[in-house]
């Protein structure tokens, strides 16, 4: 069972929940849980936010288990299999989003999430925002019980942006790939297992055709790369495209970049990669800069 830090219920907590249960005999006691947004919903791959559906597991005691991978929708926040009632005991809640992604490949067991065979091929606003909660919360007889519980999510991935600026023309991409990574992986705890490698004949992403107009910048692939953790990049880790400007010389070139560099030898989680290509007017090779940071997170706030 995972170790909790009692939560005191800021404003800003990412997502509320109020939970409760029934007594022994069936006899509804306490506070029931109703939900009601109390914030606007923005996409949770550009702000951290709640956007779907997510599951809720959580109960009181060592056996009582009263959500057992409860959907909570969105945006009403009310959830499945009946009304539950606070009671006292300690209270444990773990939470995984989004719910949408989950069916059939996770399960929960005292405390530890399993993800299998997570697949993070799709981009942009498309792209997965897996991330978990946990929560505990004391009610004592006699005491008053709480009025929700708060949830707030950790992102489990890494979030990876590849943006091309034009300098000094219009520029046309074409057969971008990125290769040499994986795409895919299985959750266990806080520990990820990668899946198969991609290579240049397979690549993760494509990219047909693009342009980019002078002093534009552009995401490649589509937006958002949201990832499974590397901790260790591969020297095969590699971003390959052709580039032809429209005016003046207009001859193909080509580009090869290797996400491993001397400052990032890794994907972290909750961390944001920037791989930042400016094309400049006539020079023999494009210039590269990686930007990191923490994940933007915003808070997102329910209220009972």
């Amino acid at each position: 069972m995972a170790t909790f830090i009692k939560h005191l219920i800021p404003a800003a907590a990412i997502a509320l929940i109020a939970a409760c249960t029934q007594t022994d005999d069936g006899t509804p006691q306490g506070r029931a849980i109703s939900f009601r947004p109390a914030a606007e919903i923005r996409a949770a791959v550009e702000k951290g936010d709640i956007p779907a559906d997510f599951l809720v597991w959580g109960g009181y005691g060592a056996t009582h288990l009263l959500f057992d991978g409860e959907t909570v929708h969105s945006p009403s926040w009310n959830y499945d299999g009946g009304t539950r009632y606070w009671v006292p005991g300690n209270w444990n809640f773990y939470a995984i989003h989004p719910r949408a992604a989950l069916d059939g490949k996770v399960a929960f067991d005292n405390g530890t999430f399993t993800v299998t065979g997570f697949d993070a091929s799709k981009t942009g606003a498309e792209a997965v925002d897996l991330m978990t909660a946990t929560a505990s919360e004391e009610y004592t007889e006699g005491g008053t019980p709480p009025a929700s519980v708060g949830l707030r999510f950790h992102h489990l991935l890494a979030r990876v942006n590849v943006i091309i600026v034009s300098e000094g023309d219009a520029v046309n991409i074409s057969k971008a790939k990125l290769y040499g990574i994986s795409h895919t992986g299985s959750l266990n705890g806080n520990t990820w297992a990668l899946g198969t490698v991609s290579g240049s004949s397979q690549p993760s992403f494509t990219t047909t055709t693009l342009a980019i107009a002078d002093t534009q910048e552009h995401l490649l692939f589509g937006g958002d790369l949201l990832l499974p953790p590397h901790n260790t990049l591969g020297d095969e880790a590699t971003l390959e495209f052709d580039y032809q400007y429209t005016t003046g010389d207009t001859s193909s070139k080509s580009s090869t970049i290797k996400l491993k560099t001397a400052s990032v030898t890794a994907w972290e989680k909750a961390k944001r990669y920037n791989y930042r290509i400016k094309i400049p007017r006539n020079a023999v090779e494009v210039e590269l800069t990686v930007e990191v940071a923490d994940w933007e997170q915003k808070d997102y706030t329910v209220e009972w």
